[in-house]
């Protein structure tokens, strides 16, 4: 089953006017041209669909109870990778890199 990874070099994200499904969604852009689209599902009780991989081109699915964690780990850490791994069904995954313990914040 395929899996890969990038790092996360920049992102954006939309929340979207005038629409009753799929009000915000996330971009991930790596270094290599690789782009990950990430889809919110507004009701905490719904299935999430499953991650897919086109080329260098991803979806990833959360709830939208996670974006303000996903934006905070994105303005806060270094560096941030984004991995599919399909074998499983659901190990895709945002993720922050090996950290020292006890790093803090930086004031």
């Amino acid at each position: 089953m395929p899996k890969a990874n990038f790092q996360v070099s920049t992102y954006e994200y939309y929340d979207w006017s005038s629409r009753s499904s799929g009000k915000t969604n996330l971009i991930l852009r790596g270094g290599g041209g690789e782009f990950c689209v990430v889809w919110f599902v507004e009701d905490p009780n719904a299935a999430l669909p499953p991650a897919t991989q086109s080329g260098k081109n991803f979806s990833l699915y959360y709830h939208h109870s996670q974006l303000p964690h996903i934006i905070d780990m994105l303005r806060n850490e270094k560096p941030i990778s984004v991995f599919f791994d399909n074998d499983a069904g659901a190990n895709s995954r945002i993720s922050t890199g090996p950290e020292p313990i006890g790093e803090g914040e930086q004031v």
